[in-house]
């Protein structure tokens, strides 16, 4: 596994910058890893499509059966804490220790899939806010899993599946792309370039945010 340093920059007001500075690369004038970069988008895009749809459908759904949102977001959080516990933790909170784990090499192949379940589900039931940090960690894990499968250096694909995914989920180009070049460096730019794109052309014009324009 190839070096790389995650470092949080304080800055003023006590925010903190997060930043990787990976030092694998891949060869983006290779036609084989073009396509691979487009497979990997549309992967990401599709993932990040279902996060989008089902948070919008579950809303749905738990609205109309418990239509106090009260009783809704108390019962349902019952069973949200139980099964927090049982995984001691790992999917709760904005997932920030799971885009560590990943960048560390220690994730397991349903990281991504659990965290998603858990956020739409805290989502939809009520709770507001929060959707950014958890895209990002479940990119990142799902692009730790991505990478051994199509032989792809493995912090690259972490940093490539960070963005992909949020931009499929929120249906936006330019900022994932911004994202990826302000936290990444603009070393493998085209790569994340490619990525976003497709991962937002997958999307469909579905979005966490139901008060956006639609561009298409």
């Amino acid at each position: 596994m190839a070096s790389f340093t995650a470092s949080y920059t304080s800055h003023f007001l006590g925010l903190e910058k997060f930043s990787v500075n990976i030092q694998q690369s891949i060869n983006m004038n290779d036609l084989k890893n073009m396509m691979l970069m487009i497979l990997v988008g549309i992967i990401l895009g599709i993932v990040g499509r279902i996060f989008s749809t089902s948070l919008i459908a579950l809303k749905t759904f738990f609205k109309n059966k418990i239509e106090n949102p009260y009783k809704r977001i108390g019962y349902i959080s019952i069973l949200l804490v139980i099964g927090l516990m049982i995984f001691k933790g790992r999917y709760s909170g904005l997932g920030t220790n799971l885009i560590d784990l990943s960048f560390y090499g220690n994730v397991t192949y349903y990281d991504w899939f659990l965290k998603l379940i858990f956020t739409v589900v805290t989502l939809a039931i009520g709770f507001q806010g929060g959707e950014v940090t958890p895209l990002f960690s479940i990119g990142a894990t799902l692009g730790f899993i991505l990478a051994p499968i199509f032989h792809l250096p493995i912090e690259l694909c972490v940093a490539l599946g960070y963005t992909g995914v949020f931009a499929s989920a929120t249906n936006t180009l330019l900022a994932p792309m911004m994202i990826g070049l302000e936290v990444f460096g603009g070393h493998q730019m085209i790569a994340f370039l490619i990525i976003c794109i497709f991962a937002y052309l997958v999307n469909g014009n579905k979005s966490i945010y139901t008060a956006q324009i639609k561009n298409f």
